[in-house]
């Protein structure tokens, strides 16, 4: 089966069960979970994309399989499942328009090519995929560069599931269910403070965006600073069943009387508010572009304007005057799903900008360094000399003096190429470490992948890179040391810096640039360890104390089981709470 399905547009993934989410037939052989399956149910919610099951079952022997297999809090990750013996189409049809979800954001998983045919044939733009393509979309998720952190999506959905639950149950009209459910809407002036969810709306929505006028975030800057001209507000809306968040926005031209955006969250589809704000507004101009799921053309009496309501169902973190950075590689994103906190804890993973590149550099303590060693026009200038580095690779918190907390990942240090520049010692980052580009003997290896007609003129780059750059070794020792040595008298004395180290442990698994990993980790660990020593305030996280056996590894030496996560968290809970003196962590454990 050809890939039909494309990760970065999914908004909910429909499971089947049988030889799919696990192995085995649940009515006759017995069932085996699948591990990887369930850890990637959890990180494609951390990813803020939704979980559903649609299988040919019994629903309570259904749910008593997770809860007995100790997957309870799997089986609460799933939207409206759909677990009975009546055919799939209609049925997977039904969870679509209930999540108030397109077709196209949705990708539907079965063993079987019967069922997928027919989900097909009642949902023609559904997205598919065969269970044996379910590694492919593991390994894609990567390419969504979006976090949850909160669940704050699920959560939403969940007040959805139980409201859509309650109207079935009372078998009322759409109207009058609306009518009992005590919707108020808040109009919300201060855009600013919430500019990356606003942004993150106009990106993701599609069916009640009515200008799809997809602005960067510096435009959304340019509306919010010009209020004379712009009339700029968020919506948040709530009814007795919780608090949906922010779930729409409005930017009215006031010199044309023109609406330039005007978008709502599918969540709150169907319950008038689209309506409700356009005549809120004196309905402007508004010139609808594209398909839109909903019309304008009445004005709901069910909606009370609030002159105030929170646009979070949880304090916002930044209250609690706290202030945690996470950087690093996927080690650390991870553990994420199992740390509950009010206080902030913000992060600097890899991620795919829109060009794309994969900006992973950043993490390295090379570029740590530089970042804040050189001016900014000193930065834009060597993002000028190679295709690398990416300018988003110079963009970072890491020196802000909130942070009471830092906890830095050495894993992309150690397995990472970095070369020094030998006129203004500034750093370039390029593959592996095990593969010095500086050295002719490797040219072949590295061009061997390029098509003939750029062979040439990579031939021609790495030759003017090897008059410029020096490889810093492998594993970079006295680099790393210079760059921490940097890192931690340029940070405030009262910013504790937590270091993590990879493990010493041999991995059976190896892809490229991972060969020998072990035995670097143990060479720069011990140097590390050595000059940690000499400070309080740096402290370290061993992931070779984590490691038991190779099943604690994932596909290579740096990435790991569900459970060495789970542990790794647990030590990031344990050395911030005795930094900041109180237990202001916790770890979330599932039922």
């Amino acid at each position: 089966m050809s890939k039909d399905y494309d990760i970065t547009k999914a908004k909910l993934v429909i499971w089947d069960l049988d030889e799919t989410f696990w192995n085995g037939t649940l009515t006759e052989t017995g069932v085996v979970f699948k591990p990887e399956v369930v850890d990637f149910v959890q990180e494609l919610t951390l990813k803020g994309i939704m979980n559903s099951v649609c299988s040919k079952n019994d629903f309570e022997r259904v749910k008593e399989a997770f809860i007995n297999n100790g997957f309870k809090h799997i089986w609460d990750l799933f939207l409206f499942p759909s677990v009975d013996w009546t055919p799939k189409g209609g049925r997977v049809k039904e969870i679509i328009r209930k999540m108030n979800l397109r077709e196209e954001n949705v990708i539907f998983i079965d063993d079987n090519v019967s069922n997928i045919n027919e989900v097909k044939f009642y949902c023609p733009k559904i997205m598919t995929a065969e269970s044996f393509q379910i590694q492919k979309l593991i390994d894609e998720l990567y390419l969504v560069n979006d976090y949850d952190f909160e669940y704050t999506r699920y959560k939403q959905y969940k007040v959805l599931e139980d409201k859509t639950r309650e109207k079935e149950a009372l078998n009322l009209s759409n109207e009058d269910f609306l009518r009992k459910s005590e919707i108020q809407i808040a109009v919300k002036k201060d855009c600013k403070a919430h500019i990356d969810r606003i942004y993150k709306l106009i990106q993701r929505t599609n069916q009640l965006n009515f200008t799809k006028n997809r602005v960067e975030k510096e435009d959304l800057e340019g509306y919010f600073n010009n209020p004379e001209k712009y009339d700029s507000a968020y919506i948040v809306v709530r009814d007795k069943f919780g608090n949906y968040g922010i779930c729409g926005f409005y930017v009215l031209d006031k010199e044309e009387n023109k609406l330039e955006q005007f978008l709502f969250s599918c969540r709150v589809m169907n319950m008038g508010i689209e309506q409700f704000v356009y005549s809120y507004l004196n309905k402007p101009e508004l010139e609808i572009k594209g398909e839109v799921s909903s019309s304008l053309d009445y004005v709901p009496d069910w909606i009370e304007l609030v002159s105030d309501l929170n646009p979070e169902e949880v304090k916002q973190k930044q209250d609690s005057g706290i202030n945690i950075l996470l950087k690093g590689p996927c080690d650390l994103y991870s553990t994420l799903g199992y740390i509950d906190t009010d206080v902030n804890i913000d992060t600097e993973f890899p991620y795919w900008n829109k060009k794309p590149v994969y900006i992973l550099a950043h993490t390295h303590t090379a570029f740590i360094e530089q970042t804040h060693k050189f001016s900014p026009e000193k930065l834009a200038e060597l993002s000028k000399r190679f295709p690398f580095p990416d300018p988003d690779e110079f963009k970072t918190k890491f020196f802000d003096k909130k942070y009471n907390l830092i906890f830095l990942s050495l894993l992309t240090t150690t397995h990472s190429g970095i070369y020094q520049n030998k006129t203004d010692s500034s750093y370039a980052f390029f593959g592996y470490a095990d593969c010095d580009i500086t050295d002719e003997n490797n040219w072949e290896k590295i061009l061997a992948p390029l098509p003939e007609e750029a062979k040439k003129l990579n031939l021609l780059m790495l030759n003017q890179f090897k008059k410029e750059y020096t490889f810093c070794g492998n594993p970079p020792v006295e680099t790393v040391l210079n760059n921490l040595k940097y890192i931690r008298e340029n940070l405030r004395p009262e910013t504790s810096l937590v270091l993590i180290l990879g493990s010493e442990i041999p991995c059976s698994k190896v892809q490229a640039g991972y060969e020998n990993m072990a035995q670097r980790h143990k060479i720069l660990n011990q140097a590390v360890r050595k000059f940690a020593s000499n400070y309080d305030n740096i402290d370290l996280i061993e992931l070779t104390e984590l490691i038991r056996s190779e099943d604690d590894y994932g596909d290579c030496i740096n990435h790991f089981s569900r459970q060495v996560y789970f542990e790794l968290a647990q030590r990031i809970v344990e050395k911030a709470n005795g930094v900041l003196g109180q237990n202001l962590l916790t770890l979330k454990f599932f039922e």
